[in-house]
């Protein structure tokens, strides 16, 4: 290769590395290769070979920009920030030094290990199925321009107490990053649903909300063909609900990631007396994260685009909850599901199936354990089980009308 043209590639992998990106998301921007990619954004000059270097030397920042890299550490930590990672202090030291050239990720981290500055956590990519299942992250990508997920957590508990303590995560997705906790009384539908409406008076009304299977969001067990309170709120009020597959949490693996930031800086680190206690704390939490996201979280200004919140005077009622309205534009319900082997209720081998609102769709054998997209089209009863091609694009395997039998439009 050219050697302008490697500075270049070099270059543009630790930019993208500082913005957030994965190295394998590099390396398919830049179509190279992983471990090409993994020594680019470890090169603190990416115009030299790697050869030639004094031990002991910094290459490209000197002893003082170490230097305030660990005092901009000591200092969150003083502050007792809950986010004091390398990005929190490379936004930091961006805003310190506007005029000078902002340390790498990589050269900060390493500082950080240097000084024996680093809380131990294991950053080692796990993998996963979703690549040859076929889960269709490039149509998820696509589906909605304000994106938020949802997710109970707990039971937990506090010591010498036997009555779990409940929390609701929300996480945008897209455009923004933002983060809420909030502790709830227990995991039902009307703490979830109060939580939510509170929010929305203050921050952007999703198109899309990601979910689980839980009962409480709307999925009844025992009824089939039955959709909750919850669910019916959701579409009235113009989001589109995407539940994920069943025991596969990382499908909403953005608000799984906030779920593991709230455990690790939050909950396993501070130990509480009392309920009274932790909404005190959440509170701080909750605009650290604030603070945190602002710094590195790539938020759009919200100038720049036009938000629909509830207004303040905002009532649930009764109707919202127990019929979908006549205006709504196009009601869809979509469901990430894999392919099960067999049917349970006709015994058939020679199928797969799908469960959605506790009917057993069949499917063709050929896509047992692959993901599917299910959209559920509530006006004309019409589901559609689809897969997401190596182009990206979505392929309708099979289509019949799904009837839920507890909605009726309202006139």
């Amino acid at each position: 290769m050219h050697k302008e043209l490697l500075l270049v590639k070099r270059q543009k992998a630790k930019d993208l590395y500082d913005d957030g990106y994965s190295i394998n998301k590099i390396a398919d921007k830049l179509v190279s290769n992983w471990s090409s990619v993994k020594k680019w954004i470890e090169m603190e000059d990416v115009t030299v070979d790697n050869r030639g270097w004094e031990k002991g030397n910094l290459r490209e920042y000197n002893q003082e920009v170490k230097q305030r890299v660990i005092e901009i550490r000591k200092r969150l930590r003083k502050e007792q920030s809950y986010f004091f990672g390398p990005q929190v202090i490379r936004a930091n030291y961006k805003k310190l030094y506007p005029d000078e050239k902002t340390p790498t990720i990589y050269f900060i981290a390493k500082t950080l290990r240097e000084e024996g500055m680093t809380t131990g956590k294991d950053n080692t990519r796990k993998e996963d199925g979703s690549e040859y299942m076929n889960y269709p992250q490039r149509t998820l990508d696509k589906l909605g321009k304000v994106v938020e997920g949802i997710d109970f957590i707990g039971p937990r508990y506090l010591e010498d107490q036997s009555q779990g303590v409940h929390f609701l995560a929300r996480k945008y997705i897209r455009p923004y990053q933002y983060g809420l906790m909030t502790r709830i009384e227990g995991q039902t539908t009307d703490e979830a649903l109060e939580v939510l409406i509170e929010d929305w008076r203050d921050h952007p009304l999703p198109e899309v909300l990601r979910l689980d299977n839980d009962p409480s969001f709307g999925l009844y067990r025992r009824h089939d063909r039955h959709i909750g309170r919850f669910l019916k709120v959701v579409l009235n009020l113009g989001i589109t609900p995407i539940y994920s597959a069943r025991s596969q949490p990382w499908n909403n693996g953005n608000t799984e990631g906030y779920n593991s930031v709230f455990a690790r800086k939050f909950w396993e680190k501070l130990n509480f007396s009392d309920e009274e206690e932790i909404d005190t704390e959440i509170k701080k939490f909750n605009l650290e994260y604030e603070k945190y996201n602002d710094l590195v979280g790539n938020n759009i200004d919200p100038e720049e685009i036009e938000d629909e919140t509830l207004p303040e005077d905002f009532t649930l009622t009764q109707n919202l909850q127990s019929e979908l309205k006549d205006d709504l534009e196009d009601p869809t319900i979509y469901w990430l599901r894999i392919v099960r082997n067999g049917t349970e209720k006709a015994k058939k081998k020679d199928k797969g199936s799908v469960d959605i609102l506790g009917e057993e769709i069949e499917v063709p054998k050929p896509y047992v354990n692959q993901f599917t997209l299910n959209k559920l089209k509530l006006r004309n009863d019409e589901l559609s089980i689809m897969v997401e091609k190596e182009d990206g694009k979505l392929d309708t395997i099979k289509q019949q009308e799904l009837e839920v039998e507890n909605v009726d439009f309202d006139g």
